[in-house]
């Protein structure tokens, strides 16, 4: 079993000693990595902003180009194939090589690929584009977070980890709000040149204020990485990727069929879809925060359950909500769910990954999530086709459901097959105890 890996708290500088963190030495040494820590939380908000604006023109803009169902849902597809096939491959190249170089990369190109954007000339070139985008998007946020679980202690995974996940999902919350307004008021180009000018401030965010993680004293990693093979066959990981694979599924498939089923039953425009878009993503990233102070003090497995469980069940009413306001109270209730599963479960996936690689971790689960988002438009956009808009969104909560399922059955047996784990997953972990996978190196 690899040695140890340190971690240094990103929060409490003043209550910090050398008897609890050997390896800090002075106060000098700790100010840089409170840096690292908001600069990579604005780098990764902005940029998601960005992305965010896209969303409740993208389904729009597809229909310009004489798009059915099934096509949108392909656009769609393309973006998250590329991330399911690249994740795993960039997160583990960033436990070896390290994280920024790819970070700066993945920015650079989120910046040409908004670009391309506004120069499709047909259906094709925009799933290329958008296929290209996921590529990016796996170089930056997955390797974002893989960075700052490198530098959260023990016994804090869920505050830490979640509070940096706050930006993802508040940067996601403001973007459809900018991107409807910014739709309605000009054209959906101007959406994606935002987009551009948003991922290059990112970008000099990074490259300026953010150091090679590979010279921090404070980071380690493993000398011996387990075979990626041996980590996808544990017990837990199989339930991470089940869980997100499974919400990825319906909650893109909500994302692209709800603005077109807010214009058709519901007279919405650009700016009321952006409004409902927002709120999902808005109380999933405010929440984020109090719900991983939970993870680290309550049992993280029930509350997975809980919300893995209730939140596509809100899916369920859309169909029969008659107001954007309605759908907005349900998204709401969506956001707040998956806010609290998804906390314990990052908890979870920091305490693995301080082991046996938080890249490889964070790129597995995003692989798993794209995995979900591809197929999730995918699907439902021929369940769409034959049997009308309605339909995507129970559709996607009997998925979820089934998901909810496998995920109690594979955490229920990580834990029986190794009881020692337990502390994992229902109560605060010992600061002293790491998390290990059965036969690793």
């Amino acid at each position: 079993m690899p040695a140890p890996q340190r971690v240094l708290p990103i929060g409490m500088w003043k209550n910090a000693s050398p008897k609890s963190y050997p390896w800090l030495v002075s106060t000098s040494e700790r100010e840089p990595l409170v840096r690292i820590f908001v600069s990579l939380f604005f780098a990764t908000a902005t940029a998601q902003i960005g992305l965010g604006i896209i969303s409740p023109i993208l389904p729009l803009y597809a229909r310009t180009f004489s798009a059915s169902g099934l096509a949108i849902g392909l656009v769609f597809a393309a973006f998250s194939a590329s991330r399911t096939l690249f994740g795993p491959i960039l997160g583990r190249a960033s436990d070896r090589v390290g994280r920024k170089s790819l970070i700066v990369a993945g920015l650079a190109s989120y910046t040409a690929v908004s670009i391309l954007y506004t120069l499709a000339g047909n259906l094709w070139q925009l799933g290329l584009f958008r296929f290209l985008q996921g590529i990016a998007s796996v170089m930056v946020t997955p390797l974002a977070q893989a960075y700052v679980g490198d530098l959260t202690p023990r016994g804090k995974e869920g505050q830490y980890t979640n509070l940096f996940y706050s930006s993802q999902f508040m940067g996601m919350a403001i973007g459809p709000l900018l991107g409807g307004g910014i739709g309605a008021a000009w054209s959906y180009e101007s959406a994606f040149y935002a987009m551009a000018a948003l991922s290059m401030v990112s970008l000099l965010l990074v490259v300026f204020t953010v150091p090679a993680d590979r010279r921090l004293p404070a980071i380690s990693r493993p000398s011996r990485m387990a075979p990626i093979r041996q980590v996808i066959a544990h017990d837990a990981v199989k339930a991470m990727m089940t869980y997100v694979a499974t919400r990825g599924f319906w909650r893109q498939a909500f994302n692209t069929f709800y603005p077109l089923y807010g214009v058709a039953a519901l007279s919405a425009d650009e700016a009321s879809i952006g409004l409902v878009l927002s709120v999902y993503m808005f109380t999933e990233g405010f929440l984020e925060i109090p719900f991983g102070f939970l993870a680290d003090r309550y049992p993280r497995m029930r509350q997975i359950v809980v919300g893995s469980s209730c939140a596509p069940l809100a899916l369920v009413a859309i169909p029969f909500v008659g107001s954007t306001w309605g759908v907005a109270l349900l998204a709401f209730a969506m956001g707040a769910f998956s806010a609290l599963g998804r906390a314990s479960l990052v908890a979870i996936r920091t305490e693995l990954g301080r082991t046996y690689g938080m890249g490889t971790l964070a790129g597995l689960q995003g692989s798993a999530f794209a995995f979900g988002q591809m197929f999730g438009p995918l699907v439902s956009g021929a369940v769409v086709d034959v049997l009308g808009l309605a339909a995507a969104f129970p559709f996607g909560s009997g998925v979820g459901m089934i998901g909810t399922v496998l995920v109690i059955a594979w955490m229920r047996r990580w834990l029986r097959k190794n009881p020692g784990d337990a502390g994992v997953a229902r109560r605060r972990p010992h600061p002293n105890r790491g998390c290990e996978i059965p036969g690793g190196p």
